[in-house]
This record gives structure tokens, sequence and C-alpha cells, in this order.
């Protein structure tokens, strides 16, 4: 447990509070939590540069990074859907995608088979990051700076957030079809050997 696993064990405690903490906080805590998601991603990036950097990647950490990134960006997601910003369904395929490339990326790495991130998964991973910031904010100002009455009524900057939205979707899509293109055989013989193992 060096420094950058506990920063990302720290971005797992921080991922799982914030939905807590944006449905049942108060305004102040809901403000708070918007810095708390800014606080996460930049340990996001420290960890993985500080891990490189001094050479600490660790096994640990290879596992614990992505896990601490799904719940942080998919806790998040679903949460302002469930808020009512947006509907639950635009967010189902960043969902899928991040869960089963996420299990073959752990798959890949309990068998010592080391794929490396593309550059779509890097762009993307920056666009779903961004989305996210915008949807705090939005979603501070919406609701406690504007009011509980026109929450759900104010629709001016809607556009920009469907925008995003949409963008994110897409290049999480991209990117993951990339992967599978990129990684056909591997991942071609890594699910016949799940089906046989099963």
């Amino acid at each position: 447990m060096n420094f950058p696993n506990s920063l990302t064990v720290i971005r797992i405690i921080l991922g799982l509070a914030l939905p807590f903490l944006l449905v049942y906080g108060t305004k102040s805590v809901q403000i708070i939590a918007c810095f708390i998601f800014v606080f996460g991603t930049f340990t996001d990036w420290l960890d993985g540069w500080y891990a490189r950097k001094y050479k600490l990647v660790t096994t640990m950490g290879k596992i614990l990074d992505p896990i601490a990134d799904k719940i942080m960006v998919l806790g998040s997601f679903f949460t302002f859907a469930a808020l009512g910003m947006y509907s639950v369904w635009l967010i189902i395929p960043i969902a899928l995608r991040e869960l089963v490339i996420t299990i073959y990326r752990l798959i890949f790495l309990r068998d010592k088979k080391v794929v490396a991130a593309a550059k779509s998964g890097k762009i993307k991973t920056a666009v779903q990051m961004g989305t996210l910031g915008f949807l705090y904010i939005y979603f501070i100002y919406r609701k406690i700076y504007l009011g509980e009455e026109t929450f759900r009524e104010w629709l001016m900057p809607d556009g920009l957030m469907y925008f995003l939205l949409f963008l994110s979707v897409i290049l999480t899509l991209f990117s993951g079809y990339q992967f599978f293109t990129k990684n056909w055989k591997l991942v071609k013989n890594t699910t016949l050997k799940m089906m046989n193992d099963f």
C-alpha cells in the first residue's frame, strides 16, 4: 500500500460517497461534493504520474485504479440521472462499455497480459471527466442558485449539457470499438476460455 495506491483507495471512498452527498446532502454539502469530485479527478492523474515517476507501479494499483475510475465516473453519471437531469438510458451505453472492458482488462492482468491504453481511451476519459465537471457546476447552479421551483424548467444550457453527454457516449463507444478490434484475438481466446471454465 504505497502512496499512489493510497490515493486510489481514497478515490474509491470519495466515489462511493459522492452519490449520497448529492442526493441527501444540504446545499452546502452538495457544493462541497463538487470540489470533492475535482479533487478525486486530480488524484487520478497524480497517482498515475507518481507511480510511473518513482517506479511504484504495482499489480494492486493496476487493479484498483480502473475500479476507482469507474466508481467515480459511473456513480456520478447515474446520480445525476436519478436527480432528473437527463434520462438514465442516455448513459447505459457508457456503463456497459466501461464495465465490460474493465472486466476484460482485469482478466488480462490476471493472465499477465498487458493491453496498453489507446489514445482514444485517454480522450474518452478526459471528455467524460469534463462532462461530469460541467454537470456538477450545472447542477449546483440550477438547483441551488436558481431554486427548486425552476430546477426542471430552466433550459438555456441544456443544449450544452446534452452535447457533452452525447459526445461522451460517442467517444466511449468508439474507444470500445477500437479496444475490441485491436485486441480481438486476445478477447476471443479469453472469452472461449471463460466459457470452457464455466
